[in-house]
């Protein structure tokens, strides 16, 4: 880009070079605004910027009038290949007031085109060089900054997320100026609340890791400035809620020969709570005031099982071997993006024999599992079950089991 100076009215109405105008103010102001604008070209680091100080052999080698207009000057010195791209003023005072013009050139297809324009005006000639930052932002279009605007908001969309458990999702996010335009090339700083539950890149891909809630904070920066007020996505990563199993007993059942078959269901709850409306607390007399939570048992065993229908770590299993015995089991499973782990309690009865095998069970699970779709996975697990029998006799037995299956997220 190469900037020249400006030129400026005489007294028959032309615009011609400021040395031909009586006053130095025009010569001075012609010089402050050129060298203004190619500093600013400068900083911004995209360009390579030149002015007629540094041109001053070749500019003078196309012999310019002193009347020459700033079409002739851009299209002579494109033509010449001294610049892919021109920039030239105006200057013109009215009583006191200085209205600066600003013009941007380059040739499109042979033809020496008009691509950018601004124009302001100062109430004093020592107040036009202010005007250059304003200038530069209107001449160039929106793509590029020349002059950066400051970020004042940030917006992440879609405001809430819900991922199925180890599924990734890239965000949405755009930083805009005080007047709703968007900030060209701003850089995000991402950061998670809760990591153990939702990770973030630095491009901003959010990925479930365990079953539950975190937030997304996101700022936008850029080489001078930063958002003022950030930007919070809500992500809930859900565990998959149904699922089914087919495996075998690796031990024997009781006297039976063979190594049983195993069928059996899977179900994970997940509860979405709401946040109820706060009332305003009812004052009790010291005699008569209310248990809390933390001193009443039930309110402590709700919040409990609460938490985890929440959070999706309550899994009820449902094995049964065909035609020999039923078993029912509650779980607290601890999920992860890698596999899980289970511990629960449960009952078993045979569909056979009433009598035989009866008893609690102490249920042990781990497992593992491979990622087919985003609402399909494919799970393998291992299951000890310790069965304490109800009657008479205690003689607990344990048993172990492979299992394979499908899992179907929401």
């Amino acid at each position: 880009i190469v900037v020249l100076d400006f030129l400026a009215l005489d007294a028959e109405g032309n615009y011609v070079e400021t040395l031909g105008i009586e006053g130095t103010d025009l010569t001075n102001l012609s010089r402050v605004m050129s060298q203004g604008i190619a500093a600013r070209l400068v900083q911004y680091g995209e360009f390579d910027v030149q002015d007629i100080i540094s041109l001053r052999g070749p500019i003078a080698d196309l012999n310019f009038a002193h009347d020459t207009s700033a079409w002739d000057r851009a299209q002579a010195l494109l033509e010449a290949n001294l610049a892919n791209q021109v920039i030239t003023g105006s200057i013109t005072m009215l009583q006191n007031t200085a209205v600066i013009g600003v013009q941007r050139f380059q040739m499109e297809g042979g033809q020496l085109q008009l691509v950018g324009s601004a124009m302001s005006s100062a109430p004093k000639v020592t107040d036009a060089p202010s005007l250059v930052d304003n200038l530069i932002a209107d001449l160039f279009p929106a793509d590029v900054q020349v002059i950066e605007r400051n970020i004042e908001q940030v917006f992440a969309v879609p405001g809430q997320v819900r991922l199925n458990l180890g599924q990734s999702k890239q965000i949405t996010v755009y930083a805009l100026d005080a007047l709703g335009r968007p900030v060209a090339n701003p850089q995000f700083l991402f950061f998670s609340g809760d990591e153990s539950k939702v990770s973030v890149d630095e491009n901003g891909v959010i990925t479930g890791l365990q079953p539950g809630t975190s937030t997304i904070t996101v700022r936008a920066i850029s080489r001078t400035t930063r958002s003022g007020s950030p930007a919070t996505m809500n992500v809930t990563v859900l565990p998959p809620t149904f699922g089914v199993r087919a495996g075998s007993l690796l031990t024997r059942r009781g006297d039976a020969e063979g190594f049983p078959v195993r069928l059996g269901l899977r179900l994970t709850p997940t509860i979405d709570q709401k946040g109820s409306q706060s009332t305003s607390p009812v004052l009790t007399p010291p005699k008569e005031a209310l248990p809390t939570e933390s001193s009443n048992p039930l309110a402590l065993i709700s919040s409990f099982f609460g938490s985890m229908l929440t959070n999706g770590l309550m899994t009820i299993d449902l094995d049964f071997d065909p035609s020999s015995e039923l078993l029912v089991s509650f779980s607290g499973v601890q999920r992860s993006s890698g596999g899980y782990l289970g511990t629960g309690v449960g009952y078993v009865t045979p569909l056979d024999d009433f009598d035989a095998h009866k008893g609690f069970v102490l249920r042990f699970t781990a497992g593992t599992q491979y990622r087919a779709s985003r609402r399909m996975s494919i799970p393998v697990e291992a299951v000890m079950d310790a069965i304490f029998p109800t009657g008479s006799a205690f003689s607990p037995t344990f048993r172990i089991g492979i299992n394979i299956g499908l899992d179907l997220f929401p």
